[in-house]
């Protein structure tokens, strides 16, 4: 048996099931009611297969809760495969966990747990014999943000802008949180409020948010939806997870806006992963094709530079990274870069006593 009861209004107790040694609590994972083992020394919530399964074939997760694969070392010190899944609500008695990472482990008997991806969005807890006692405020954020009068939601717009402005990201995440739960952030104060959360450490929070609303963001503004898959791409990038991150950041470069800033952001992250990853003639592939591209829609040529007219710090930035790609022949598109009117290349050349100025090295350093 497991029973749930309450110490006053500051604490939820729930008393844990024993269960061949271990204990195990009720919980819904998205609503599908389940009993999992609390274990503070599993990275991540585990589900067996079969559950899995189960979970899929009767729509509580869906193809968009499945983010990528890996493998995991298991208590035998054995390796195995693992499916990696977001759980989009786990509820303990009340208490709702969003956007979980899971693993499903690559074997139907695998115990069923809830690890530390679920375990530190409880917040303050304490164990007393088989009892889980859960810290909870006497009014909840969720029920804070419902009692919101327009004025009190207006003020605490004005209030998390000018604290994310002012680069007070605790402030502006502490704000946006009650603001979100509350369903009033529009599309653009949820990239501030993701942003919020990646800057103050909250990556998981942040990847698990993000990955929940692709589905909403589908219907929006290419670059909107182009913002939240670099999003998604910088923290998988946080978390060490290559793929996972190399794939999104090329969703958001297919959607955002043809040579905005968002878009030279993407390519020149894409071409520093492939350099770190010992594919140099990719990144300086993608690097030079974009330029072509650029130079084709201005209808010029990369020694047009020369023109006192034409200055563009999109090309001076891009022949600036060539640069440090090229860093065995990076001469010449350090001289271009600058020609262009790049301030960090015409320092480099000034340095290096590289004449930038005029067209009469232009067969030299013509690309």
């Amino acid at each position: 048996m497991c029973a749930i009861y309450f110490i006053g209004n500051a604490q939820t107790v729930i008393q844990m099931e024993e269960y061949g040694g271990v204990y195990r609590i009720p919980c819904k994972v998205n609503g599908a009611k389940m009993k999992l083992i609390f274990d503070t020394g599993a990275d991540k919530v585990c589900l067996s297969l079969s559950m899995a399964d189960y979970l899929y074939d009767n729509d509580y997760i869906t193809n968009e809760d499945i983010i990528g694969s890996g493998s995991s070392t298991v208590a035998d010190g054995s390796i195995v495969n693992h499916i990696k899944i977001n759980i989009k609500d786990i509820e303990i008695q009340g208490i709702h966990l969003k956007n979980v990472e899971a693993v499903v482990m690559d074997g139907q008997d695998a115990p069923l747990l809830l690890g530390q991806s679920a375990i530190k969005k409880l917040g303050k807890y304490s164990i007393s014999g088989n009892k889980l006692i859960i810290e909870t405020d006497i009014i909840s954020s969720k029920t804070k943000a419902i009692l919101l009068s327009k004025t009190e939601t207006d003020q605490l717009l004005k209030d998390a802008d000018n604290a994310f402005d002012k680069d007070l990201m605790y402030v502006a995440e502490e704000k946006y949180h009650i603001l979100y739960e509350a369903g009033k952030l529009n599309s653009h104060r949820i990239l501030k409020y993701i942003t919020s959360m990646n800057r103050i450490g909250k990556v998981d929070d942040a990847l698990g948010l993000c990955l929940s609303l692709q589905k909403k963001f589908e219907q929006n503004y290419s670059t909107e939806k182009a913002d939240l898959y670099k999003h998604i791409g910088f923290l998988y990038a946080r978390k060490g997870e290559k793929d996972s991150s190399i794939l999104y950041i090329e969703k958001a470069r297919y959607y955002a806006k043809q040579w905005s800033e968002l878009q030279y952001t993407t390519t020149i992250y894409l071409a520093s992963v492939y350099f770190l990853n010992d594919k140099l003639p990719d990144a300086i592939f993608l690097l030079e094709d974009y330029i072509d591209k650029y130079l084709n829609y201005k209808g010029w040529k990369s020694t047009d530079c020369w023109e006192k007219s034409k200055r563009d710090d999109l090309l001076g930035r891009l022949y600036g990274e060539l640069a440090r790609l090229y860093y065995f022949d990076d001469e010449k598109y350090y001289v271009i870069s600058a020609a262009w009117g790049n301030d960090n290349s015409i320092e480099e050349c000034e340095n290096r006593g590289l004449n930038y100025s005029s067209n009469r090295n232009i067969y030299k350093y013509s690309y």
